[in-house]
């Protein structure tokens, strides 16, 4: 890390990387292992085939909300294919420029902009050299959750000039990074973390749920979804069927399917398969040094059967089981245990 580099435009604080994890390195894999391990599946795309990078990810983390400052080091496009994704991200670029591809349109991420990116929307960042930029991750069954939660962001927002109120989660954020930074014991009790949390995920709420053009961004998501959803997450090395799933939807199952073919663009069942395949990712890769058992992993999420285990977790993310820990073992540093588990 430079040391004019800053954790949070426009502040002055530098970022001290003995109060945060920290991964560096010139492998592109080992980049999309250390960011996919905090976010989600991706993949990288150098401009230059063959260019080394020079990728820094320093880390923080308070309750179950990440903070996240990375650079690449060179000129490449970072491609985010999969929906149903656990987290909201809200992005503040600190220098250089990246643009932003979605289905729905091109905008430029830079300096003095800031943008939410939703957990169901396709993406391709373009990043420069120069690029480094504030990725804030919050569990999306905090934001979609509760009876304040009249709109969901899905899609997320476009970039947009910082103002109010991105102005004031930006100011709180910042607060939060110099506190981590200075290295102080207020974040050392379990009551002020929370706290912290749900500042954060109100003002992530209270965010405009608005497109380019002005009009909501998604419907309502009905709270049969959530609790659905919730009980999934909850229950994800249990044998529960889609009864038991509508049951705690309290809704018909038929009714469910409608919902979530709707709003999730998948069954139901579909979506626990994801929810259970993207755990037992994560546990391969905080296991990888312990040789993990592939077919117990499988067995924990309800899956009995080695190959279709396998054949379902290539699809998802495009490797199987066993080259995930293969990278893993090679690529990934002792940083795991602050990011166990970003869905709780």
């Amino acid at each position: 890390m430079i040391d004019d580099d800053q954790f949070i435009a426009p502040r002055s604080d530098t970022l001290d990387p003995s109060r945060f994890g920290l991964s560096q390195g010139t492998d592109p894999s080992r980049a999309i292992l250390s960011v996919a391990e905090v976010f989600c599946p991706h993949e990288i795309v150098l401009r230059n085939p063959g260019a080394a990078i020079d990728f820094t990810h320093a880390s923080a983390r308070v309750d179950r909300t990440t903070f996240n400052q990375i650079s690449y080091g060179s000129e490449l496009d970072i491609l985010i294919r999969d929906t149903d994704r656990a987290q909201y991200i809200f992005l503040v670029p600190l220098r250089g420029q990246m643009h932003v591809h979605t289905p729905d349109g091109t905008g430029s991420l830079e300096v003095g902009t800031s943008m939410l990116m939703g957990p169901d929307t396709q993406y391709r960042f373009d990043h420069d050299g120069e690029d480094s930029h504030l990725a804030v991750g919050i569990p999306r069954r905090l934001i979609e959750v509760g009876d304040d939660a009249v709109l969901t962001l899905m899609r997320g927002t476009d970039p947009e000039a910082i103002s109010d109120p991105t102005g004031s989660l930006i100011d709180y954020l910042s607060f939060v990074c110099r506190e981590l930074n200075r290295g102080g014991t207020s974040f050392d009790s379990p009551a002020v973390r929370s706290g912290v949390e749900d500042v954060i995920v109100g003002m992530i709420k209270s965010l405009p749920s608005t497109s380019k053009h002005g009009t909501p961004a998604v419907p309502i998501v009905p709270a049969p979804v959530r609790r659905a959803e919730l009980f999934m997450d909850d229950h994800l090395t249990d044998d529960i069927t889609i009864d038991d799933i509508a049951e705690a939807a309290g809704v018909p199952v038929r009714t469910l399917y409608q919902a979530f073919g709707h709003f999730r663009s998948m069954p139901p069942m579909r979506s626990l398969r994801n929810r259970r395949l993207d755990q037992a990712r994560r546990d391969l890769i905080a296991g990888a040094d312990e040789n993990p058992n592939i077919l117990d992993i499988a067995n924990r999420y309800g899956m009995q059967h080695g190959g279709r285990f396998a054949a379902y977790y290539q699809q998802r993310f495009g490797e199987t089981p066993s080259d995930t820990l293969r990278a893993a073992r090679l690529t990934l540093p002792r940083l795991r245990q602050n990011f166990a588990d970003t869905r709780r």
